[in-house]
């Protein structure tokens, strides 16, 4: 692949709220590339990169992580429209911030995507802790979480749509193991002999049955339950960190 030229953005046209659609836009033109040269880059067609642009459809995960890596482009700034466009961009080149994430608040959680669940899971078992996962940067937490512990997973499968579908980002929250056979309904990631899974507590039956009843959104994926001594970590589901518009 031929050698790309790293251009900057002027630092006098602030682009404060763009869109993802635009976010694509502007780094293919802050590198100097045509739509085809795009396209190429990324494997697609041309039209497929005009469509991105004019935000007729949205990238997939591959094609951020594409633009990430082969452009030197901030995941923050990509995704989230968070920080410079460059990572170790000084303030003056590539994207000021402006807006809502100028001087907000963020915190870095451990990022948990579908190919790591299965060492998330033998970690949770061993009582290990999560400093060999990515970090994922959340601006404005909510405080609810703000609470140690706070994680970030990647939704896999359909069982929890239409509110959660594949791909999707979800922050959440541990809770207590002591304080399980209290949790009341909501959504959670739950950890139990060597799976994983993101389901929906209705009523909890651990202090009577001795079980959890795990229900899936989707009514084509059935529940799962479990036994209260399998249960190795719950935590709730609190925020839609990202997600693809359908």
């Amino acid at each position: 692949m031929a050698t790309l030229e790293r251009k900057k953005i002027s630092s006098v046209s602030p682009l404060p709220e763009l869109s993802m659609a635009e976010r694509l836009k502007v780094v293919r033109q802050a590198r100097g590339l045509t739509q085809q040269q795009m396209a190429d880059l990324l494997n697609v067609a041309r039209p497929t990169v005009a469509q991105l642009e004019g935000g007729r459809h949205q990238p997939s995960n591959e094609v951020l992580e594409t633009i990430v890596t082969e452009l030197n482009v901030s995941r923050d700034w990509l995704w989230f429209n968070s920080g410079p466009m460059e990572d170790g961009g000084a303030p003056g080149g590539n994207v000021i911030l402006l807006g809502k994430f100028a001087d907000a608040e963020y915190i870095d959680c451990p990022f948990i995507p579908v190919p790591v669940r299965a060492g998330f899971v033998e970690l949770v078992a061993s009582e290990g802790d999560y400093g060999q996962f990515e970090m994922m940067r959340i601006y404005k937490p909510s405080p609810e979480l703000r609470k140690a512990g706070t994680l970030v997973f990647e939704i896999d499968g359909d069982s929890m749509e239409p509110q959660l579908r594949a791909g999707m980002l979800v922050a959440v929250t541990p809770i207590p193991f002591e304080d399980i056979k209290y949790t009341v309904s909501g959504v959670y990631v739950a950890t139990f002999g060597h799976q994983l899974t993101v389901k929906r507590i209705k009523d909890n039956d651990l202090l009577t049955k001795r079980q959890l009843v795990l229900h899936s959104d989707n009514p084509k994926a059935g529940m799962l339950t479990v036994a209260g001594e399998d249960i190795r970590g719950l935590w709730k589901v609190v925020d839609i960190i990202r997600g693809r518009v359908e």
